[in-house]
């Protein structure tokens, strides 16, 4: 069974839009990022932008069978792309994040669909 996870991190103010510029050149990248996947073992990733009135958040879904091993892929990875992601989000994240505590309650998968 799969893994999921969802993390929330406070953006820098005036650096939303330099994450908007690097989501969208990871979708522009597409099949190279997906060949970070496939290394790292993620099963689906998605990035989300929510704006609230006291500040921006990045908030990110993924799911794999090893979310550890993800991280840790991720860390040693050779490609470019994943660099790039680590520096990127090193530039933009706020380096003070209000710990978080976000429980899974429940994660379904239509087997059809696998």
């Amino acid at each position: 069974m799969s893994e999921v996870i969802l993390t929330k991190n406070r953006i820098e103010p005036g650096k939303r839009d330099r994450l908007r510029e690097w989501m969208t050149e990871i979708t522009t990248r597409r099949e190279e990022a997906i060949e970070t996947l496939r290394y790292e073992g993620m099963i689906s990733e998605a990035a989300f932008l929510e704006q609230t009135d006291d500040a921006d958040y990045l908030v990110y879904y993924m799911e794999a069978e090893d979310i550890d091993g993800v991280y840790e892929a991720f860390q040693s990875s050779p490609y470019e792309i994943d660099h790039e992601h680590g520096e990127v989000l090193d530039e933009v994240l706020a380096d003070d994040q209000p710990k978080r505590d976000i429980e899974l309650l429940y994660h379904l998968v239509n087997p059809e669909h696998r």
